[in-house]
């Protein structure tokens, strides 16, 4: 049940509290004998905590009696019930009994000799209105200029999180030039439209000469009535909502006329409201004072890549009946033996998921691919959804990857090498796309990853990752010795470790085929002359398949070429490359290598 907001201990509300709400039930009624004007007869008075709380009281015995206050309240139901009026005048009050033989009203007026503006010294009456004690009313428009201003989401949702619309998105369509001026003074609403109205299409044929808007949905012709008025009510669990008069309404029209305050402040009002033509949806508002320009978003509350659960507990937004939480790992095993992943409970929907929002956007310059762990509980496929937060039902990306094995965990990879960076910040899973509950997900280590390595490996555009041992380094430099055989500009830098056999390795994308190029040569700068060496690797088994060979640098300190063959060595098999500078030499100095090939 809601509640009018006023001033007192006992309640917070504006215009009504209803006591004494003993209604009557029964399955099944006999027709009686027709209400006389007697049963709708009731008194009042004012109580004692305010003149200008008055309390009504019907003696009938009517299964169900309501009560039309004349103040702009929603009805209030009971034998006894109470009306609040802040403001002076004349109010015309009707009580409704309904008995086992039908119904009868009775109105009476009453006057309220003085304005009382301590019952409109609300919060919610201030941030809408200016208060009692600022100019008492105050105009609002759609905050046009800023992402999600409009949208849509699930009922359960707080936010627009299906579609929300960009910047002044919907110009054109009627929703921008249009006020909405709440006054303190009799509750007043005024609803300036500049003559024409933004509208949901299930609602088009209500509005005689509406069409098809440019900007999506519907736009009409619209007057709105005089005498609007507005109130404001909450209900058992603290939640505050608006209710405009018949004929009056905010922003784009969906068939209802009551609106759930999210937030509001006095300089912003957050609104969701329903759909009368589909109740699956909720609508979603964001309203500013006229001729106020808010201050610029703060940046947004994400999290960054690579993003893992061991040390982290990001906030994913779900959607579709999909739930999300953190758990223990149920299959500590293959390529995930982490101790916390995230859990997530398809939904109903085909489309289910979650989401979550990242820090800044995404740069792909160099690390154009986005990899996941994922355990599912059947064969599949997995979308994986980009978002501009900007912009995101109007620039996203969508790839799919198939799951090719039930009940253990894969790795999935989404190639972004087109898409552009510093962009895309939201990062949408749909697990078990396109099947309805499609049961139990688990995923983790999401991150961004170098496109598959494949030879020739050079240094100019790429800085391939590879990986140290035995205390060497590595990082990606300028040539400190641009002559000779090698000119280019940047090139692989390496300290010896203090091992003999330290060095440094890096995986391709597939392993080597060798037919008809089986000389394997990298250009090499050496602080003395010695032995490099040149390993492969099987991947699948590093230990027991290998093919090792070793070439002599026979110059120091300048650029020179060694060649390893692997003419006889199986295609097909090899995919680890390792790479062992001053081999048998501990601390063998600084080494450079470049343009590792086959010809």
């Amino acid at each position: 049940m809601k509640r009018i907001l006023y001033n007192f201990a006992w309640i917070i509300g504006l215009l009504t509290f209803v006591a004494g709400c003993d209604l009557f039930e029964q399955e099944e009624f006999s027709l009686g004998a027709p209400p006389t004007e007697q049963d709708a007869v009731f008194t009042y008075a004012p109580t004692a905590e305010n003149d200008n709380i008055i309390r009504f009281t019907s003696p009938s015995s009517g299964f169900m009696k309501t009560w039309d206050f004349g103040n702009g309240a929603p009805l209030a139901k009971g034998d006894i019930a109470t009306g609040v009026y802040p403001l002076k005048g004349t109010y015309e009050v009707t009580l409704t009994v309904f008995t086992s033989g039908g119904s009868v009203s009775s109105t009476q007026t009453i006057e309220i000799a003085e304005t009382d503006p301590t019952l409109l010294d609300l919060p919610v009456y201030n941030m809408l209105t200016g208060g009692p004690n600022g100019p008492g009313q105050k105009t609002w428009v759609i905050d046009a200029a800023r992402a999600g201003h409009f949208g849509v989401g699930p009922v359960d949702a707080s936010s627009p999180i299906w579609y929300a619309a960009g910047p002044n998105e919907k110009q054109g369509g009627g929703l921008y030039n249009d006020t909405y001026t709440f006054q303190l003074e009799g509750f007043t609403y005024l609803m300036e439209t500049a003559g024409d109205v933004y509208l949901n299409g299930g609602q088009a044929g209500n509005f005689p000469g509406s069409y098809e808007s440019p900007v999506g949905d519907y736009t009409a012709p619209y007057t709105p009535p005089a005498n609007l008025s507005w109130s404001v009510s909450e209900n058992d669990q603290g939640v505050q909502f608006i209710t405009i008069s018949n004929g009056g309404f905010i922003g784009y029209y969906t068939g209802v006329r009551t609106y759930e305050i999210i937030s509001l402040s006095d300089n912003e009002l957050v609104l969701k409201y329903f759909d009368a033509a589909n109740d699956a949806l909720a609508w979603f508002l964001r309203l500013i004072p006229e001729g106020y320009t808010p201050p610029p978003p703060p940046p947004p509350a994400g999290v960054s890549l690579p993003l893992g659960f061991e040390t982290q507990s990001p906030t994913f937004t779900t959607f579709g009946g999909s739930t999300y939480e953190l758990v223990d790992n149920p299959d500590k095993s293959g390529i995930n033996t982490s101790n916390k992943v995230a859990k997530t409970e398809h939904g109903g929907e085909t489309w289910a998921g979650l989401f979550f929002e990242l820090t800044d956007p995404l740069d792909f310059s160099t690390q154009p691919i986005i990899k996941l762990k994922v355990w599912a509980p059947q064969a599949g496929t997995f979308r994986f959804k980009l978002e501009n937060m900007d912009n995101p039902q109007g620039d996203f990306i969508e790839i799919d990857a198939e799951v090719p094995v039930a009940e253990e965990w894969v790795e999935l990879s989404f190639d972004l090498s087109q898409a552009a960076s510093g962009r895309y910040a939201r990062m949408v899973l749909f697990p078990g796309w396109n099947v309805s509950n499609a049961g139990t997900f688990y995923f983790d280590d999401i991150r961004q990853a170098a496109p598959p390595l494949a030879l020739p490996i050079t240094f100019e555009t790429q800085e391939p990752a590879f990986t140290t041992f035995g205390g060497s380094t590595y990082e990606v430099v300028d040539n400190p010795d641009k002559s000779g055989i090698n000119t280019s500009n940047r090139v692989a830098k390496t300290v010896h470790g203090g091992e003999t056999w330290a060095g440094l390795f890096v995986e391709l994308g597939s392993p080597l085929d060798f037919s008809g190029q089986g000389q394997m040569k990298v250009k090499v700068w050496a602080p003395q002359t010695g032995t490099f060496r040149f390993k492969l690797e099987n991947m699948d088994d590093p230990q027991g398949d290998f093919i090792e060979l070793d070439a002599e640098v026979t110059v120091a300190e300048q650029w020179t070429e060694v060649s390893f063959d692997f003419s006889s060595a199986p295609a097909g098999r090899y995919a680890r490359l390792v790479v062992f500078p001053g081999w048998s030499v501990a601390n063998a100095g600084t080494f450079y290598f470049d343009d590792i090939r086959l010809e």
